[in-house]
């Protein structure tokens, strides 16, 4: 049972396994489909690319001025060809084919049974390597009940006992050229070479060989079989074809018939067959295949909406989908031709018969034309095509409504935002917004438009509650002036519109409930327009945190303006000394001693004094200030290291490091220059990288976290647990530690829950080969507890707090003694 990588093929191997193999038998294309009609190659891709970039973006921008259906046009031709071209709707183009496979679905023809290896054959025969005379005995059973051939789903590419192997080629011999075994031809991961998995000699002799190769689309969502594999320099078919009797090209895959369910195959128990339970004509005249249907194996994959299904079934379909003919592929180009058409056409219609038209025959080629060709084996594929249409039919929308009226919201009737700012600028009065918070739910559950209904009916409770029936309308937000003055006596107002808001409103004879926020400007010296914003943003934040509603507040703007100030001094507070480095020391739970510290970065304002980290390292990232901030603390934190292990202390510091930066080429070079300045191990430096989510798995980040660890500097993922850090980021991290979030530690002597997520942690990070670092530790249990679990390193106020770099060396250089103890709190650093 042999695993191999990537995941996009499979083989089908009755030894229980669906295993990923590199690019399989596919030729290279990096687990991509391959297109019945035509690949569009890499240069092609590039060709396209550099075609459109020349002639469609420079045009779309030109264009734009003149009409502005060329540029819809343009930008929605682009955007949906380099989908097609880069396959980056595949996912969704399985997904809406599984969906037509379940319209079209029917049972199997039934010529074809299976004989599963199932759990009680497992149980019985002592595991799924059971021997070989029980295949023997099987073989001599299915021809004596007068099955036609028999399949084995299984390469058996390696001796066992002389006897049992003896046995079974004695019983091939008997039924020669009508038993089949499996083979294969994977790739070695370590050379990238393939090489072929085929029955032994002693075998071939008397059997036929099948191949038994297939592979998956991304997401593992459906299958692909192949026709024939090239082996031993030959060719050999895959079983589907033999069992149809049919030929294909070497190499290429095809999409089995997936309407046909898989759960109507005949299957019958190996037991059963070896224990002589099954009667003559539930396998006379018929094709075998034999193979795992245990819960025991992995042999299984699934296929949406039918579920994980076992990989013999697979053999079944694609045998019975070859015998109704050879399956082509014709791609996404035919379909995105048509949609091309008909986008040009409802671009161009003016009347609403031609533009409903248009989306009435767009969805009948794009979903009904494509069912036809299921029926027929033929694949295409419409997300491109779709795309386009979609995008052209959303923005052709967009715009009329635009040129229909630009002051009135559609919808409701009911005047919109230009027609507030042209009478908001003779107003002296409170603004009030009101944002329906389940708004897109309510319209969702109906089939019919209510959006008139709702705003009217809401316009109607507002204006009999006292306000006024000059009410503006903005999707989801009703925006209205107010004459009462800002304080009890509107905010009384308020919650009580929210309570008659909030009364059961009757739609279409449907009872809903609708659920509000509101915002409030009272600022009459604002503009319009920045008044209106701050109202919508104020409503919106009030839903966000289930508020009645939020006033804006002023002192917004000058708090934006303190960011701003404090972004223009960083720089030279780092070169004035009131930026400077804290260190926390970190102990190692197994020898007991301050084996390291963190680098902490600390500003003291002269006039606000002491700022919070979060608050300019948020700012320095904001307006990617970031890098001279760490540039000056990583300089610091090395230095300071040196300087300790002049005294001959095993010692290393850590710095924190923004994910931003791993995005710059130059970061190794610039890291390894502040070591060799300071003669200082990469081995002795760990970079801690905060908000690995926002981590981009495909971009050059990850890159980068692999270069600095192949230098030697390690790498640790920060506030593990918090959801920055998730199990699929420790998976593809080359980290060689973890912290875990202080949030997790604090309780972890007390909270049972606390202490099985910690233990498990550690235990997996472990298992990986890393260390586990916990932050936030602050009493005695606390460190008691970590060290039983098996943690590896603790940080915190017990162990020390964050001080100046001269109070720290003091701490650890002072005279040893004979037990040694971790640094305790200052209790003048709070």
């Amino acid at each position: 049972m042999q695993a191999y990588e990537k995941k996009r093929n499979f083989l089908f191997l009755g030894s229980g396994v669906l295993s990923a193999i590199g690019c399989g038998e596919s030729g290279g294309f990096s687990g991509k489909m391959r297109r019945g009609c035509g690949p569009i190659t890499a240069p092609a891709e590039r060709c396209i690319t550099m075609m459109f970039r020349k002639r469609f973006l420079g045009k779309a921008k030109a264009a734009s001025n003149r009409d502005p259906r060329i540029k819809i046009f343009a930008w929605a031709f682009f955007i949906s060809l380099i989908c097609g071209a880069i396959e980056f709707g595949q996912p969704l183009e399985d997904v809406i084919q599984s969906v037509r496979d379940e319209v079209r679905q029917r049972p199997a023809s039934q010529d074809i049974v299976v004989v599963g290896i199932d759990d009680r054959t497992v149980g019985e025969l002592g595991g799924v390597s059971f021997p070989r005379s029980y295949d023997a005995r099987v073989l001599d059973s299915l021809f004596a009940l007068g099955a036609k051939r028999v399949f084995f789903d299984r390469a058996y590419a390696d001796k066992t006992t002389s006897s049992d192997d003896a046995m079974f080629a004695a019983a091939l011999n008997r039924h020669k050229g009508q038993v089949f075994l499996g083979a294969i031809r994977p790739k070695d991961v370590r050379t990238g070479e393939y090489f072929d998995i085929v029955p032994v000699q002693e075998f071939r002799n008397s059997a036929g060989v099948a191949s038994l190769s297939g592979k998956t689309s991304p997401f593992g969502l459906t299958a692909k079989l192949i026709f024939q594999s090239p082996m031993e320099g030959t060719t050999v078919p895959s079983m589907s074809a033999v069992l149809a009797g049919k030929t294909g090209p070497t190499g290429e895959f095809y999409r089995p018939d997936w309407a046909i369910r898989l759960k109507s195959i005949p299957t019958v128990s190996f037991l059963d067959v070896v224990n002589g339970k099954i009667q003559s004509k539930q396998v006379q005249g018929k094709d075998i295949i034999v193979g795992q249907t245990s819960s025991s194996a992995n042999d299984f994959r699934r296929i949406l909406l039918q579920g994980w299904q076992y990989g013999v079934y697979f053999h079944v379909v694609g045998a019975e989908t070859l015998k109704r003919g050879t399956p082509a592929n014709w791609g996404w180009i035919p379909a995105f031709i048509l949609s091309l058409f008909l986008s040009t056409v409802h671009l161009l219609a003016r009347g609403r018969t031609p533009i409903i038209g248009t989306v009435l025959a767009a969805l009948m080629i794009l979903a009904f034309g494509p069912l036809y060709l299921d029926a027929k084996l033929i694949s295409v594929e419409v997300v491109p095509a779709a795309l386009f249409f979609l995008i052209v039919a959303y923005r052709a929308m967009t715009l009329r409504r635009v040129l229909k009226s630009s002051r009135t919201n559609l919808a409701s009737g009911l005047p919109n935002l230009v027609a507030l700012r042209e009478a908001g600028d003779k107003q002296s009065n409170i603004l009030i917004a009101l944002k329906i918070r389940n708004y897109a739910e309510i319209i969702a559950s109906f089939d019919q438009n209510v959006e008139n209904t709702i705003v009217e009916e809401a316009k109607r409770r507002i204006t009999v509650s006292g306000g006024t029936e000059n009410i503006y309308h903005s999707e989801d937000t009703l925006l209205w002036f107010t004459s009462m003055p800002m304080g009890e006596e509107l905010a009384h107002h308020l919650e009580g519109l929210k309570a008659v808001l909030g009364a059961t409103h009757s739609i279409n004879g449907r009872a809903v409930d609708v659920s509000v926020a509101f915002g409030v400007d009272g600022d009459i010296d604002r503009p319009i327009s920045s008044r209106i914003g701050s109202t919508m943003l104020c409503a919106e934040e009030a839903a966000r945190g289930n508020d009645i509603w939020k006033f804006y507040d002023p002192q917004r703007q000058h708090e934006a303006a303190w960011q701003l100030s404090l972004l223009s001094r960083l720089d030279q507070a780092i070169d004035e000394g009131e930026v400077w480095v804290a260190y926390q020391p970190k102990l190692s739970l197994t020898t007991g001693r301050i084996e390291g510290a963190e680098a902490l970065v600390r500003w003291d304002h002269p006039e606000r004094g002491r700022i919070d980290p979060v608050e300019f390292i948020t700012v320095a990232e904001k307006h990617n200030r970031i890098e001279k901030l760490t540039a000056f603390v990583l300089d610091q934190a090395i230095s300071s290291a040196a300087e300790i292990m002049e005294h001959g202390v095993d010692f290393n510091i850590a710095v924190n490091l923004s994910v931003l930066l791993l995005e710059k080429p130059d970061l190794l070079d610039s890291v390894d220059k502040a070591l060799t300045k300071y003669s200082v191990s990469p081995h002795c430096l760990t970079l801690e990288v905060t908000e690995t989510g926002r981590l981009d798995r495909h971009g050059p980040s990850i890159a980068m976290m692999e270069r600095l660890v192949e230098h030697g500097i390690h790498v640790s993922i920060d506030d593990y647990g918090t959801g920055n850090a998730t199990l699929d980021y420790l998976k593809i991290l080359p980290s060689d530690e973890v912290k875990i979030d202080r949030q997790f530690i604090a309780n972890v002597e007390t909270n049972p829950k606390d202490r099985i997520l910690v233990k498990s942690t550690i235990d997996m990070v472990h298992s990986l080969g890393r260390k586990v670092v916990a932050e936030g530790v602050e009493t005695q249990s606390v460190l008691d507890t970590l060290t039983a679990l098996g943690c590896d390193m603790a940080q915190g106020y017990l162990i020390g707090m964050p001080v100046p770099f001269g109070d720290f060396a003091d701490s650890l250089l002072k005279p040893l003694q004979s037990r040694p103890k971790p640094l305790q709190p200052r209790k003048n650093m709070h």
